[in-house]
């Protein structure tokens, strides 16, 4: 999965931004936040009739629950959705970039079912930042591209560079697409700028929060048991597994999730009293910063967990038994597991009342994903491709897209595909980039792990009733695009410090003064402006 906070690449993005729109008209509509939030009708949503889930759908966010593929999907289209044209576009991936299509039987079966050659500029999504401020300049990005959502005056690139499909999807005009319109209205609330539906949702609803997750399987072994833990019960729980000595840490990095849901801190931004507040503002924000800090005090947390990224690999290996990722990470852990005995437990944090925490949702994108402006006739081929792409878990086309082909890509363990060798490469771990143009409704399927499927069903039953969104998703603040980026980056620095003793904790005051005057300020009277302008406030 690509990472919603994936780094701006700073002055060579907004440069690019502004060198290659310098000479269209809504340029000067940059700081019209009317104009720039003005909504639209929505796509109306329509689920699509599939296999029913294997549990009950028991809060209107729960993502379907399966344990197992069915084990006779259908095949929902009625042949190639493209018209023989070739398609060029540009994808990120997270994953090894696959072989090219004249070594890859995945993506030359891939063009044979889409019925055009699918020509896909890949790149490591550690680059797809700065490579996709590039292919703007140069005009390079293709017919379909996924957007870099922190790419500055976003809603002026979409306008000048990509096709409004509003007159193709909102309302029931989204109908003839129907695996687009088995997407829900808050992915498409994400697709909506200046008045019009500029690009599709990548989505992925409630599975992109964090949260914390546990190695269930070491715990049992130290005979320790975590439960619904407090602050102060996670901190006795850290100490009790902590032993640098062998190697093994409570934590791969700062758990600030669950510490934030302890808490009962903002998803960024809440309205209180009629105005937006900041969750860095917050008293409450500053004692989570503490606490991280006795952490690290206390060694619980990897030696370089608040320097480095490497959490996958640590929580992994069994270094540390507690990391902090998304429920859509739990399938990518089952893969990594080097222990026989591997399991995830994923435990229900509790604030000081002993309640549940209040659950601090990630956005129901991944990313998005716009078209090339063209004809009529080619944008809605190209709309049908993307359809295509989207097909929802059960049916065949999503069992080629995830799988690749029988024998050669995946095996069947009695009804579950498991990739094989040649599939791990050529489909990319199951997660060939085309998912990054369209996808359908990710759900909580483990293969081979149906005790998994449990877990997160039992977690997402306790702590959705309490989850809230980023009240400023869907929404264009200026100051964001421009500054956002670089305010947040001098944020985590000097949280860093803090955490490793660099600085004081008075030092946070200071910086969230310095915040607010060197932007914070503007970027919350441009959302709430935006909240007005859109009836949310």
């Amino acid at each position: 999965m690509i990472s919603r906070r994936r780094l701006l690449g700073g002055s060579l993005a907004a440069a690019a931004g502004a060198g290659a729109l310098s000479g269209c008209a809504t340029v000067t509509r940059s700081t019209d936040i009317a104009a720039l939030n003005k909504p639209v009708a929505l796509p109306t949503y329509k689920r699509f009739d599939g296999p029913k889930p294997d549990l009950p759908r028991s809060h209107p966010l729960m993502p379907d629950c399966f344990y197992k593929f069915p084990a006779h999907p259908v095949k929902v289209t009625d042949g190639p959705p493209a018209d023989g044209s070739d398609i060029s576009g540009s994808v990120p991936t997270s994953n090894p970039i696959p072989p090219s299509a004249d070594r890859n039987p995945y993506w030359q079966e891939l063009n044979h079912r889409l019925g055009s050659k699918l020509d896909l500029t890949i790149t490591a999504a550690t680059d797809y930042v700065n490579k996709f401020a590039t292919a703007v300049a140069g005009d390079t990005l293709g017919d379909l591209f996924n957007v870099d959502g922190a790419f500055a005056y976003l809603p002026q690139f979409l306008e000048a560079r990509a096709q409004d499909l509003t007159e193709y999807l909102s309302g029931d005009a989204i109908l003839e697409y129907p695996f687009l319109a088995n997407l829900s209205a808050e992915s498409w609330r994400g697709c909506v700028f200046s008045g019009g539906i500029r690009a599709v949702p990548i989505q992925r609803g409630v599975m992109s929060s964090n949260l914390l997750l546990a190695r269930q399987d070491i715990l049992d072994q130290l005979g320790v048991e975590l439960g619904s833990p407090t602050v102060d019960e996670l901190m006795k729980v850290a100490k009790a597994v902590t032993d640098g000595k062998k190697n093994r840490w409570a934590f791969a990095l700062p758990p600030t999730a669950a510490l934030s849901a302890m808490f009962g801190l903002p998803n960024g931004w809440e309205v209180r009293d009629g105005k937006l507040v900041n969750s860095r503002e917050l008293p409450e924000h500053k004692q989570m910063i503490a606490v991280t800090r006795q952490m690290v005090l206390n060694g619980v947390i990897h030696p370089d967990g608040v320097a480095k990224n490497n959490q996958k690999v640590w929580f992994s290996q069994g270094s540390a038994v507690m990391t902090q990722d998304s429920y859509s990470s739990i399938q990518s852990f089952y893969r990594r597991a080097v222990s026989k005995d591997f399991s995830i437990g994923l435990p229900v944090v509790r604030d000081s009342d002993g309640k549940v925490g209040r659950f601090l949702l990630g956005s129901p994108n991944n990313s998005i994903a716009a078209i090339k402006p063209s004809s009529p006739e080619r944008t809605k081929m190209l709309l049908r491709v993307l359809n295509w792409f989207a097909a929802p878990f059960g049916t065949e086309e999503y069992l080629f897209r995830k799988f690749g082909l029988p024998g050669r890509h995946y095996t069947l363990n009695g009804t579950d595909p498991q990739l094989t060798k040649d599939g791990s490469s050529e489909v990319c771990l199951g997660e060939f980039p085309i998912q990054y143009l369209a996808d359908g409704g990710y759900p909580v399927y483990f293969p081979g792990h149906p005790e998994g499927v449990d877990v997160a069903y039992n977690h997402l039953k306790t702590i959705l009733p309490t989850a809230v969104l980023p009240p400023t998703y869907g929404l264009y603040s200026p100051t964001q695009s421009t500054k956002g980026k670089i305010l947040d980056t001098r944020m985590d620095s000097i949280t860093k410090d803090i955490q490793l003793g660099r600085a004081d904790l008075a030092s946070w005051d200071d910086a969230v003064a310095n915040w607010r005057k060197s932007g914070g300020d503007a970027i919350r009277s441009e959302y709430e402006q935006a909240l007005a302008i859109q009836g949310r406030k």
